[in-house]
Order: C-alpha cells, then sequence, then structure tokens
C-alpha cells in the first residue's frame, strides 16, 4: 500500500461542501477520492495535493513533513491551485470537467465530474488485442482537437499516456491528471519536479531547463498510439538512445496505414525539431480533409 493510500482521509470527511466516500486512486503527488457534493448531491472525484515525499497529515491537516519539505510543499501547493484554475476555464467535451477548486485543511482540492468508465492502458489489457485503425483515429483525433485547445492557451499536459486517457462508457474519450500541466511562460517558476513517464516522455522532458513545447506532448501521442498497436509501452528514451526503436511502418505495415504508420514515427522522433511542433501539423498528416476542413 503507498504512503499516500494509508495517509488518505477517511470516508465521511468534510471539505467545504463534499463528503469523501472512497478513496479512487492516486500517485506520487495526490490522492483521488469520489465523494458527494452535498449542495446538489452529485458525485464528484476530489483530487488532493498530497505530495508523498513532501508531505504528512497531522490532526486532519496536511503539511510539509519536515524543515527541508516546506519550501518545496508550498510552490507545490501553490502550482497545483493555479493550474486548477487554469483548468476550470477550459471548455472541452474531451477535457476532464473541473467543477470547483478549494484550499482547505492546508492542501488544495481540485471538485471534477466523476466519470464512468476505464482508462485506456485497462481496456487494452482487457481487449486482449491490438486496437484497429479506425478505433485509433476514432480515439487519438478528438483527443488531438483537445490538445490543440490547451497549447493554444498556452499549456502543456506533459503526462499523456494509456493510463492518463480515459474511455468514457460510450467510447469517448477523455483526457485526464494534469497534474504536470506546464504554462509556457519565460516568467513562470521552473517545474517543480521533472515528470517522467518511461516509454512516453521524450528525451528532453527529463531535464529540468530544457525547453518544452507542443512537440513534447506530441511525443507522448505518439508512443500512445504505438502501444495501441504493440500492445506494450515504447522503450524509454534513454533505451532508445542505446538501441534504435525499429520503425512502426517496418513493424506494423500491411495491418495499418502508412498514413498513420508514418505519423506515429514522425511524432516519436527523438530530436524535438525533428517532431511534428504543432497539432495542426499531425492533424494533417493523419487527416488532410478534416484539417483542410477545420482551417
Amino acid at each position: 500500500m503507498s504512503a499516500s493510500a494509508i495517509a488518505a482521509l477517511p470516508p465521511g470527511s468534510r471539505i467545504k461542501h463534499y463528503r469523501i466516500l472512497h478513496v479512487l486512486g492516486g500517485g506520487g503527488f495526490s490522492i483521488v477520492y469520489l465523494a458527494e457534493d452535498l449542495k446538489n448531491g452529485e458525485q464528484v472525484a476530489l483530487k488532493e495535493y498530497f505530495p508523498a515525499k513532501l508531505a504528512r497529515r497531522e490532526n486532519g491537516r496536511l503539511m510539509a513533513k519536515d524543515d527541508k519539505s516546506v519550501r518545496m510543499f508550498k510552490l507545490g501547493r501553490q502550482l497545483f491551485f493555479q493550474e486548477a484554475a487554469l483548468l476550470a476555464a477550459i471548455d472541452h467535451s474531451n477535457i476532464v470537467d473541473v467543477r470547483g477548486f478549494c484550499h482547505s485543511h492546508g492542501t488544495v482540492y481540485i471538485a471534477m465530474r466523476h466519470e464512468q468508465g476505464c482508462n485506456l492502458q485497462t481496456h487494452l489489457k482487457m481487449l486482449g488485442r491490438p486496437l484497429e485503425e479506425q478505433e485509433i483515429r476514432d480515439l487519438f483525433l478528438p483527443l488531438l482537437d483537445a490538445i490543440g485547445l490547451l497549447h493554444r492557451q498556452d499549456l502543456l499536459h506533459l503526462d499523456i499516456k494509456p493510463a492518463n486517457i480515459y474511455l468514457r462508457d460510450n467510447g469517448e474519450p477523455l483526457l485526464l491528471d494534469f497534474g504536470a500541466v506546464h504554462k509556457l511562460l519565460r516568467s513562470s517558476p521552473p517545474r517543480l519536479f521533472p515528470v517522467v513517464s518511461h516509454g512516453y516522455s521524450p528525451p528532453e522532458q527529463s531535464f529540468r531547463h530544457a525547453e518544452l513545447g507542443p512537440w513534447t506532448d506530441l511525443y507522448a501521442i505518439g508512443a500512445s498510439m504505438r502501444t495501441c498497436i504493440s500492445g506494450k509501452p515504447p522503450p524509454s528514451a534513454k533505451k532508445r538512445r542505446q538501441k534504435p526503436l525499429k520503425r512502426a511502418r517496418l513493424c506494423f505495415g500491411g495491418r495499418y496505414s502508412a498514413r498513420l504508420l508514418d505519423a506515429i514515427d514522425w511524432c516519436m522522433r527523438l530530436p524535438p525539431h525533428k517532431r511534428p511542433q504543432r497539432v495542426e501539423d499531425l492533424l494533417a498528416a493523419l487527416d488532410p480533409l478534416r484539417a483542410r476542413k477545420r482551417a
């Protein structure tokens, strides 16, 4: 059991007008609860800023675990709140719907619409087969539209992977987990933690002061699409430097179109400048007709 799960708030705990029902999940920086909005009776996913390596809970209140952690804990809390405010202003059917956010109990909480379904990683395991090309297109074209909206607002997701792509019961995709979201402003503070998901993060994401951009998210999109075909995560960027990854067109040609496979290979080029630089570039490669209609 993870440290964050052990420290989770018990059922019945109150956060403002939300009552916690049980833990849904969590990771190194947050805990997600199923909660009831006592104002209207709706169930929401309530995400709590909880950096397990920096924080402890005492008498229900979250605080830095020691003097060395105070600065980083407070900076992370500030960024978590700022990111919640940014996401609450975004309206897109394929981006998680933020209903509200607040300071409470020494930390920050984000209330999001609770969706029925499962993530893409779980779906692929349950399915037991690669996705067909049309299934991949039906999944990733709406996601690219959502990511394009983020990028136009100077935001990067920075943690796109099958575990963070949710499939509603009706099959529509939803982009989840914006804990790593990064605002592309020179005046913004440096990233608190280097967020790296091995297999899905490009090489530049391993360095705190590297230049990130839309091309960073698009690497992760390509890696996620390749996983839908191969059934397993690609090797990490570090391992790919040691042993080159065989091109998707050579591995999967014949079953999938050259257009799709070439787009995957383009996204997954290791040098950032050799990848598509904008979502629109990738959409034009994947679906020229759709891209012309959008123009």
